[in-house]
């Protein structure tokens, strides 16, 4: 053993064996440096991965409301933010910032305005689609207007006829710029119907302000839509027909009435169907205690008779002559 230490051959092999374990020392040490790089790389993506989304927020005007009106500008304009995805996904959901433009500095007549935002995290970057909007701004007036029901007279059915509509509220408000307001010609109601009606119709409607022209007018509303209730019943016309003298009430045992009237024939109103199978008007003749020929006033009804509303006179002279079995 002590010639196998002493010699030359002894010596390299040994110096072999530590160089190969200081390698893979070496190597082994290497290897877990890069694994400790690439896991904090990976960590290190993940906490700062970016999410964009678009937004559509409502446009706010920074304006003198009670003073000024302003058209022409839209209503939400849409916002696109891009950053860290746990704040973009936050303020995706709350929306706690604000789009506006500022208009407090601006005099009557049309402008281009930059849009601006105001409340979004520093960290987070932003476009619009729309950097400037154009807007008119005119002096705000407020006008109270009566309200007419507006519907397709067309669209009722032969053999009915409409009856005067009733609205729930009889006059609104109408705000705008002046210009606008001084266009309003008349506020409809407006009810939308089916054809061939035949039965009334009771509705919610839009209440709408129109020029001279029938059209559109920009403009606010105040209330904006109302209950309608239009009546469709069957028509009617009027007809003459005779009067038909009968006795009635009480009569006398052996005793017969005859009846003559100056009045011969009445005019009753009603659907034309009704007037159509009316040949004549029944009228009762009260002859209870009537014992002498006599004249007296009797009412014409039209109470018993289907389809007819009304009659012309309401009461006729009868002369009621007795005669004795």
């Amino acid at each position: 053993m002590k010639k196998f230490m002493n010699s030359n051959w002894s010596m390299r092999l040994l110096a072999l064996l530590c160089a190969l374990v200081l390698f893979a020392y070496v190597n082994s040490l290497k290897t877990t440096h890069n694994a400790s790089i690439l896991t904090n790389s990976s960590s290190k993506t993940t906490l700062t991965s970016n999410r964009k989304v678009t937004i559509s927020a409502p446009l706010e005007l920074n304006v003198n409301s009670t003073k000024y009106f302003v058209t022409g500008y839209p209503e939400n304009i849409k916002v696109t933010i891009e950053g860290p995805s746990a704040l973009v996904t936050t303020t995706a959901n709350t929306q706690n910032f604000k789009v506006y433009a500022n208009l407090s500095k601006l005099a009557v007549g049309r402008h281009s305005v930059k849009v601006e935002v105001d409340g979004l995290n520093k960290e987070l970057s932003y476009g619009l689609s729309q950097k400037y909007i154009h807007v008119n701004i005119q002096p705000r007036r407020t006008a109270t207007y009566k309200v007419s029901a507006d519907f397709n007279k067309a669209n009722v059915a032969d053999g009915y006829e409409v009856g005067s509509a009733r609205l729930g509220t009889s006059s609104v408000k109408v705000t705008g710029a002046v210009s606008e307001v001084s266009k309003v010609a008349k506020v409809v109601a407006v009810v939308n119907t089916n054809k061939n009606l035949e039965k009334s119709v009771n509705q919610q409607a839009i209440i709408e302000a129109l020029d001279a022209n029938g059209q559109n007018l920009n403009v606010v509303l105040t209330p904006s839509t109302t209950s309608v209730y239009i009546p469709i019943t069957q028509a009617t016309t009027t007809k003459d027909v005779p009067i038909d003298l009968k006795a009635s009430g009480k009569t006398a045992a052996d005793t017969s009435y005859s009846f003559s009237s100056d009045t011969k024939s009445v005019t009753v109103t009603g659907t034309k169907a009704a007037l159509a199978k009316l040949k004549s008007l029944p009228v009762n003749v009260d002859v209870t205690n009537v014992d002498s020929t006599t004249t007296k006033t009797v009412d014409v009804s039209t109470s018993d008779e289907d389809g007819i509303s009304s009659v012309s006179p309401t009461s006729v002279k009868v002369k009621i002559t007795v005669k004795n079995d």
